[in-house]
């Protein structure tokens, strides 16, 4: 089951594929995944006919039906440092060091991992809906993740698509700077669509795909499978709701391992193309926010 939400001049509604019929979703995405999860049937509306394919290469410059975020998260949380390549390229940049080791190869070696908070759905955007650099930074990067949609008991109800944009230089600068690194308006796009586990299958045998355009010119790409993972999904999820109580329909994106160099910082203007297998690919303009 994959649900997905189009907005069309101001008016959101819900859709959900089935058996590759799309369907009206007659309720919201949370609790229509937590029923799917438990086995029970989803309230669904008409079939409807729509031409995916054509309505995903729209942009929120486009005046009438085009896709946005699958739904608003009340919470979203971030891990990092979960890959090997992710901790060999941190320790090339001037980042804090403690005892001779930098703090993401502490992190690495660690037993706890590295968990911080993200943001909420109004920080958040959709398919071809524009992701931000600071208006403060001058090297920011995006960043391809495996994200998870779980419920209160740390439950798995869905996988998605996110790019958990960060401010790179203010991180390096100062670990202390990691809130203002993460968390500002779209800092995080989330979609196309929430896929449930039993489409999705092994989530440790995806592969991670990004690509950015300038100009129309690919001057990035990258990948990774998710085999590659060192800190499990399992393990994250253990860490994030440990003494913390997390909403039904929180999202966790669990870490990545293809970092652009600073040569390769976002500008205004380019286009962000993140492919994870099956479940699609997230398709966002770039543009600079102003102080």
């Amino acid at each position: 089951m994959k649900i997905f939400r189009l907005i069309n001049n101001g008016w959101t509604s819900n859709f959900v594929t089935i058996n590759n019929n799309v369907y009206v979703l007659m309720t919201d995405p949370v609790t229509a995944l937590k029923m799917h999860a438990e086995g029970k049937e989803i309230p669904i509306g008409p079939k409807v006919e729509l031409n995916l394919d054509e309505i995903l290469n729209r942009d929120y410059t486009f005046r009438g039906l085009r896709f946005t975020k699958p739904y608003d998260p009340l919470e979203v949380w971030g891990s990092g440092i979960v890959y090997e390549v992710a901790r060999a390229r941190y320790t090339e940049e001037d980042v804090a060091t403690i005892k001779g080791k930098t703090i993401y190869e502490l992190v690495y070696d660690a037993e706890r991992p590295e968990i911080f908070f993200k943001g909420t759905a109004n920080r958040c955007v959709g398919h071809g809906e524009p992701i931000a650099i600071r208006a403060d930074s001058e090297w920011t990067l995006p960043e391809p993740e495996l994200g998870v949609v779980i419920d209160s008991t740390g439950k798995i109800l869905a996988y998605t698509i996110v790019d958990d944009v960060s401010a790179r230089d203010l991180e390096a600068q100062n670990p202390l700077y990691l809130p203002q690194s993460k968390i500002y308006n779209g800092s995080c796009a989330i979609g196309p669509f929430l896929v449930t586990p039993d489409e999705v299958g092994n989530p440790y045998n995806l592969d991670i795909s990004m690509r950015i355009i300038r100009n129309g010119q690919v001057i990035y790409e990258g990948g990774i499978n998710t085999s590659k993972m060192r800190r499990r999904i399992e393990e994250q999820i253990k860490y994030l709701i440990r003494n913390n109580n997390v909403p039904d329909g929180t999202l966790l994106t669990t870490g990545t391992a293809v970092v652009p160099g600073r040569d390769k910082g976002l500008k205004h203007g380019d286009i962000v193309e993140i492919t994870i297998t099956k479940l699609g690919t997230q398709r966002t303009p770039v543009i600079k926010l102003s102080l």
